[in-house]
């Protein structure tokens, strides 16, 4: 019987080893996984490289050169519209400082002033007429008290002012528009 017993614990030692022995050895990931993966990474920057980013490369310099041809298309008139839109040459009068009216000399109004213009001829002009400008300004500011000066709907108005003074010492359309780059009410 003990035989028979170790027949038995031998046949299942065996079975057990016969399915381990029957299967495959198992492949490590460093053996196959790490270089499959090594070759998809490669792969995926040279398409990146050469096909896709060229595509967009090329559709990116191909949509400017079809906008220019559009704009030759485009009626005299409307193109003077869409000329208006971009911004033009900037010259800037720094350093206003004045007395506003009724203040009796204890506050002052510090402005710079950027006068936008078509050409940068203007600019030139204006440059020989600062002297202009900016007693032109200088008669404005201090014309106006505090109250009028303070608010925002104020100095949009003193804005428009501004410009509408101005606008005489350029050719006509030549002014398209007045900042205030800084303003202090002290």
């Amino acid at each position: 019987m003990a035989k028979i017993k170790d027949d038995a614990v031998e046949k299942e030692l065996q079975g057990a080893e016969a399915p381990a022995q029957a299967a495959p050895p198992k492949k490590s990931f460093l053996k196959v996984g790490l270089p499959v993966l090594l070759v998809q990474i490669v792969v995926a920057y040279f398409l990146a490289s050469y096909v896709i980013v060229p595509m967009f490369i090329a559709k990116a310099n191909a949509e400017p050169a079809t906008e220019e041809k559009s704009d030759e298309a485009v009626p005299d008139d409307e193109k003077e519209e869409t000329e208006d839109d971009s911004f033009g040459f900037i010259f800037l009068v720094e350093d206003i400082i004045v007395n506003p009216a009724e203040s009796k000399g204890e506050q002052f109004v510090l402005v710079n002033i950027a006068f936008e213009v078509k050409e940068e001829d203007d600019i030139k002009r204006m440059e020989k007429r600062e002297p202009l400008i900016r007693d032109m300004l200088i008669r404005i500011i201090s014309s106006k008290p505090i109250d009028l000066l303070d608010g925002p709907d104020d100095k949009e108005a003193l804005r428009l002012e501004i410009k509408e003074n101005a606008t005489p010492l350029l050719a006509e359309g030549h002014l398209k528009n007045v900042y205030f780059v800084n303003y202090i009410i002290q």
